[in-house]
């Protein structure tokens, strides 16, 4: 039995002050300059990170940082999305199972960053959503929020994220088992929800297009406890679909209720992959496509 901050790394330093970004030695303007972006880049990685830091601890997260600012130094004036490749620099740093679930949980925090900053959209009401994926749901198609993100790992990350953000990480964990993240921003906050199983895949499968049955088919096959209803309920729940329609049918009819479609940030290499893969943009219908669809609805 292991606490998560005994089970995350110790970064050692390089040369004894290399972890000193706030020191008060006497630099020329050039140096003072370049000082003060340093420290304003840990910052900003301090801020964007705050699950990470806490797991590592102040000491091993100012050196990993101080070693990230160095390897890919910020422009004069650091954006506030600075650190998207933290991830796979903490990666770099070998492959061991404590380095792997710290970098999945930095990827964790990245999209959330991403999720804060995506489009506003109005989610359907969960009423409405409800009725509609009461129909035969071979024939639906869900148009998920903008700021929808999906990570996945063979960690536990969602409860080590949830138990770390607030307090020192010392909740004990018996068994340590795959979890995979919905990460969305429907209203103010982004909120990171538990996937239930088989969820990744399924909302992997709506992100592409594929229709809700099928959706359910590949989550099926790839995980056999998986539920429908269950992942329809999270849907529901968690407010990130805004848009349902109907596929065209054998007669050439297709449903009136028609959105356009958001794309969804996917993060993972598989259900029990050895890392987690760069971010992708997945489906996402052009706006004009459901325009044309709505318009051939109608006549």
């Amino acid at each position: 039995m292991q606490s998560i901050q005994q089970s995350a790394p110790c970064f050692e330093p390089d040369v004894p002050a290399v972890y000193s970004l706030h020191s008060d030695t006497t630099r020329s303007l050039h140096g003072a300059a370049v000082h003060t972006n340093q420290v304003r880049s840990f910052d900003v990685l301090a801020a964007r990170f705050p699950v990470i830091r806490r797991l590592v601890g102040e000491m091993s997260f100012r050196i990993v940082a101080r070693r990230f600012i160095l390897r890919e130094p910020p422009d004069v004036r650091t954006p506030s999305g600075y650190g998207e490749n933290f991830p796979r620099f903490l990666r770099s740093h070998g492959r061991a199972a404590s380095i792997e679930y710290v970098a999945d949980i930095a990827e964790l925090e990245t999209v959330r960053g991403r999720a804060q900053d995506a489009p506003d959209a109005r989610p359907l009401p969960a009423s409405s959503l409800s009725s509609l994926l009461a129909r035969r749901t071979d024939e639906l198609l869900v148009v998920l929020h903008p700021s929808v993100f999906l990570v996945q790992s063979r960690f536990p990350i969602v409860t080590i994220w949830e138990n770390t953000r607030d307090d020192d990480g010392s909740v004990m964990f018996e068994r340590w088992g795959a979890e995979a993240a919905l990460v969305s921003r429907p209203f103010l906050e982004v909120e990171i929800r538990r996937l239930p199983p088989g969820g990744y895949a399924f909302l992997r499968a709506l992100s592409e297009g594929q229709t809700v049955a099928i959706a359910a088919r590949i989550a099926s096959e790839g995980t056999p406890k998986f539920e429908l209803a269950s992942n329809l309920a999270l849907l529901i729940d968690a407010n990130v679909v805004i848009g349902v329609r109907e596929v065209a049918s054998p007669f050439g009819q297709s449903g009136e209720r028609c959105m356009p479609a958001g794309s969804v940030g996917v993060v993972g290499a598989g259900t029990m992959g050895s890392g987690i893969a760069r971010a992708a943009k997945l489906g996402g219908r052009k706006e004009e496509d459901a325009t044309d669809a709505t318009a051939g609805a109608e006549r």
